[in-house]
């Protein structure tokens, strides 16, 4: 039997990447093994060996020299006493992902690679959290006949945990078949490169449920690297054993002596390369050392600069090489790290415009680049162009002369790419590219063109069955030729409107005529075939946050009542349909809209669409029913339930031993949490929402980070049940209520004991803290309310007035009124500075099992 919770209103790209090898012994997959292998999904061009055209290059030979050398030692021990974790950080264009390169080619060499992920921002599957572990997994794969067959079988166990939650990931795809395989003679070394650009969030979790369970394998290494981004360093920073080396804080002396043998190596490399009747060394040594000076501790200047002292276009290396040299500074020299790069930057635009028809060539530059840097994910030429509405060869004119900053395609169907995220982090930021012209991205003018020109491809190009499939009987898996036809009906340009309309509207400016314009258009007319195309790409899973996110933009920009009404209509459409609407695209109007309340404001607007479609004759309701989602997962009793301090998640305790975490808004379920013994009474999340605790009838408080759904800790007592817990307001001490009716006070942070509040003679049933913290509040089966200090564990008083057992008790937000709710059907109002009844509300004719102040 399914156990439910119910949410109720209230008034008011994957594909296979390069190989990794590198392990020992060849890898010969079974017929049945590859299938079930292959359908784990993956992102092309995450190996450090793959072909894509930003790849990071190696380092030259005598360069890096002492860094390769320490994480090299480090990753060739497999001393479970060495830390498993290296992380290589430092600033922007530093050279980290040039190390890392370095290190996988070496570690491959010496057959201890098992899997790298370079991320990359500009490349969706790239920064995508959910890929990450099912792609090093299958690079394991390809390197390991045992972790091949290993994988393998977990997939024969469930071959839907490539799709799972990164724990879940984890677990069933790493950590299990590492575990499975015999002990290895040589380490493993996985390399996550540039991690800062993966989506915030999940390179969080990724980074923290590493540091939980990689001790379970004392023969794996990671080596990652990133910018120290605080989102990274807070979780770096709490690791307890980990070897790290920040690249700007070595010697600025050392840095430039091996950026200098680059500059002088590379300059030497382009007569050659441009086929010019040049020395080698056609550089003076006071020039090069100038580049050096100008790069300061940035390998990312000299890459860039090299690139534009040679461009193929130009063919004129010594006029390009004074240009950098004789630029004009249009930022303090040292001001910031990054002020001879962001000169350098500024030349390279600068160089780009032509004298003759400058006005045009740099609005086009605006639009264009703008398009490249700002766009959520890269289009191929075609499509880029048909999104600006250019042409082909106007775009392709437009950087012509800055392949030095982003990376030419070989043809139409591959996309531009940006070479380094410090291009985008400059010509967005109007403080670093300092003279006006050159703020090529003015970002809410360009948020604002792409959001429109999203409405414009949706409404030209989506329509009811727009490809094809006739048959409404028929699940999207069960068309033949299904991914064609989608292919064929929704071009790049148009599949990524339909994705990321909502990324955009959202960062227009509030009330925006245009795009109130635009949104009431699509909302009235094209948001059930949005629908049915979403169905098509495999993202309904997504809409429902989407349409949420869209709502409250129509909202607080005060749009049409109609608009706000229908996007409403629409999350409630998606809410109560978006299973079926995932398997089958023409559900939306086969069965979805004619089961859709007809007094709706969606229904009256698209009802008419439905005239083929199912008739129902009776059943359906005139409004939404109050009930937004029914979440299945528990398979017993649900006892309790509490959302976090931000809303977005929502946790559940069963008497099946499990604590589940919810996605509130989707309705899905995030993770399981195991590790109870018992039945869950309780949860509750500190004021931060970065710990989950869960109390059970095995006598434990249980501590949990709910993001990476990872066990902190276990609190034992000597109770026989935990019933109740509870956080202070300042998330320094935890409260919990027990069988043998005893509060005890954690340290949640040190997980220890504090100290045991022995006043009550039965069960503690409920426990509160005051909004300051100064006072707690507990109920027993002995029918009274007891008051204490929490700083000093000391009895403050005790309430009695309940002829029955207290189930529940709650503050005021002012702190100067306690309720509590019992058996004997009544509410008591407490004064608790005095001790004393203020009040008993009668009304109830059954137990009261919840109070709460609004």
């Amino acid at each position: 039997m399914q156990h439910r919770i119910s949410i109720t209103t209230g008034p008011g790209g994957h594909a296979i990447g390069g190989g990794t090898g590198g392990r020992a012994g060849d890898v010969h997959f079974h017929n049945d093994g590859t299938s079930l292998l292959m359908t784990l999904p993956r992102a092309l061009y995450a190996a450090h060996d793959s072909v894509r055209e930003d790849a990071p290059s190696s380092c030259l030979e005598g360069t890096r020299v002492a860094v390769l050398k320490e994480i090299l030692t480090w990753s060739e021990s497999a001393n479970s006493e060495r830390p498993p974790i290296y992380w290589l950080n430092g600033l922007a264009g530093i050279g980290k992902s040039t190390i890392a390169k370095t290190v996988a080619d070496q570690a491959q060499e010496k057959g201890i690679l098992g899997a790298t992920f370079f991320f990359s921002r500009s490349d969706k599957p790239l920064r995508d959290p959910g890929l990450v572990l099912p792609t090093l997994a299958f690079q394991l794969a390809q390197s390991d006949n045992m972790f091949m067959e290993a994988i393998v079988d977990a997939l024969k166990q469930d071959p839907g945990v490539g799709q799972r939650g990164l724990l879940s990931q984890l677990q069933g795809l790493i950590l299990t078949p590492l575990l499975t395989i015999n002990p290895c003679q040589k380490p493993i070394l996985l390399i996550l490169d540039a991690l800062d650009e993966c989506e915030e969030k999940g390179a969080a979790e990724i980074l923290q449920l590493m540091f939980a369970h990689i001790a379970r394998i004392p023969f794996l290494r990671i080596l990652i690297t990133s910018r120290p981004q605080p989102h990274l360093f807070s979780v770096f920073n709490k690791a307890p054993n980990l070897m790290k080396t920040a690249l700007h804080d070595i010697d600025a002396s050392v840095v430039q002596q091996d950026i200098r043998f680059y500059i002088s190596t590379e300059l030497a490399k382009i007569p050659r390369k441009l086929d010019l009747e040049m020395p080698t060394d056609w550089a003076t040594e006071v020039e090069k050392n100038t580049l050096v000076e100008k790069s300061g501790k940035l390998f990312i200047y000299a890459a860039t600069a090299i690139r534009f002292i040679g461009d193929d276009r130009v063919r004129d290396p010594e006029t390009h090489l004074r240009l950098i040299l004789h630029a004009q500074s249009l930022r303090e020299a040292g001001a910031t790290p990054y002020s001879q790069l962001d000169n350098l930057y500024m030349e390279v635009l600068r160089n780009s415009l032509s004298p003759l028809n400058r006005r045009e060539i740099l609005k086009r530059l605006q639009i264009v680049v703008g398009s490249i840097v700002l766009l959520r994910e890269p289009l191929p030429l075609h499509s880029l162009a048909n999104f600006v509405q250019y042409g082909i060869h106007i775009v392709e004119g437009s950087l012509h002369h800055l392949h030095s900053v982003i990376v030419p395609p070989s043809d139409i169907h591959e996309a531009p790419r940006i070479y380094h995220p410090s291009f985008i982090e400059f010509i967005t930021d109007p403080s670093r590219c300092t003279m006006t012209e050159f703020v090529i991205v003015a970002v809410p003018e360009q948020e604002l063109r792409h959001a429109i020109r999203c409405f414009e491809l949706m409404a030209i190009h989506l329509k009811r069955d727009v490809a094809g499939i006739s048959d409404p009987s028929l699940l999207n898996r069960d068309v033949e030729g299904f991914e064609e036809k989608v292919r064929e009906a929704l071009s790049p340009e148009v599949q990524y409107a339909c994705r990321y309309w909502v990324s955009h509207l959202s960062r227009v400016e509030v009330g925006e005529a245009r795009i109130m314009e635009a949104l009431e258009v699509f909302s009235m007319r094209s948001i059930l075939w949005w629908f049915e195309a979403m169905s098509l790409l495999g993202s309904v899973s997504n809409a429902v946050g989407l349409i949420e996110e869209a709502h409250h933009w129509a909202n607080i920009s005060k749009s049409k009542e109609i608009v706000v009404r229908i996007l409403s209509d629409s999350r409630r459409f998606i809410l109560a349909h978006g299973e079926m609407i995932r398997a089958s695209a023409l559900y939306v109007y086969h069965s979805a809209l004619p089961f859709t309340p007809h007094n709706t404001v969606l229904y009256k607007t698209y009802g008419g669409n439905g005239k083929d479609s199912v008739k129902v004759l009776q059943g359906v309701g005139s409004e939404w029913p109050q009930n937004l989602s029914t979440l299945q997962g528990h398979s017993d009793w649900v006892t309790t339930i509490v959302f976090s301090p931000n809303g977005l998640c929502l946790a559940s305790g069963s008497h099946d031993y499990t604590v589940q975490l919810w996605d509130p808004i989707s309705g899905t379920s995030i993770a399981t949490l195991e590790g109870h013994s018992g039945q869950v009474n309780t949860v509750a999340f500190s004021p931060d929402g970065l710990c989950l605790a869960s109390g059970s009838t095995d006598s434990t408080v249980q501590l949990w980070d709910p993001i990476s759904g990872t066990s902190i800790a276990k609190l034992e007592s000597d109770s026989n049940s935990v019933s109740m817990i509870a956080f202070s307001p300042d998330g320094l001490h935890l409260a919990s209520g027990s069988d043998d009716g005893a509060v005890r006070l954690w340290d949640p942070i040190s997980t220890t004991s504090l100290t045991k509040l022995e006043g009550h003679s039965d069960h503690v049933t409920a426990i509160a803290f005051s909004s300051d913290g100064l006072w707690l509040a507990s109920g027993s089966w002995d029918e009274t309310v007891q008051l204490w200090d929490p700083i000093s564990g000391a009895s403050i008083a005790t309430l009695e007035g309940h002829s029955g057992v207290v189930e529940t008790v709650a503050f005021s937000p002012n702190g100067q009124c306690l309720a509590s709710g019992s058996s004997d059907h009544t509410v008591e109002l407490w004064d608790p500075i005095c001790g004393t009844s203020i009040a008993t509300l009668e009304g109830h004719s059954d137990q009261v099992t919840s109070v709460a102040f609004s």
